[in-house]
């Protein structure tokens, strides 16, 4: 199951949430909070962050191999995870305040913001490193 990269692609983003979360109640001390679950900032940023640092990688790669591709895919990438990572931080800012209204809150923060940053991670795994 650990060798599955769909499990593995899904699971680390959502692990990585949940020790977020953890550590954010950690910090803040007291009871748990929405917000606390509200990571999808950090997830973009991540996979962001990963992107980064294998394009920097596929230097070490031999000539010999065609990697091209790969850089063309990682640049790509790279664009798309920057624009959505805007999108996610203007998300956040419109509505963390917005505290009257906390179903819309949880579902833009908490699913659909948290969904953008497993897809990214996610898709930088499947897609551009091909785990």
């Amino acid at each position: 199951m650990l060798t599955n990269r769909y499990v593995v692609a899904v699971g680390i983003p959502l692990l990585l949430l949940l020790c977020g979360a953890l550590a954010k109640k950690l910090v803040r001390g007291g009871g748990w909070r929405a917000n606390d679950f509200f990571l999808g900032v950090e997830l973009s940023l991540a996979s962001l962050g990963s992107a980064m640092v294998y394009f920097y990688d596929l230097q070490k790669l031999p000539p010999a191999l065609n990697i091209g591709d790969k850089i063309g895919a990682t640049a790509t990438f790279l664009a798309i995870s920057f624009f959505l990572l805007l999108w996610v931080l203007s998300t956040h800012q419109d509505w963390e305040a917005r505290t009257t209204n906390r179903r819309g809150q949880i579902f833009m923060l908490g699913v659909l913001s948290n969904g953008v940053g497993v897809t990214l991670f996610a898709g930088f795994v499947l897609i551009v490193k091909g785990v």
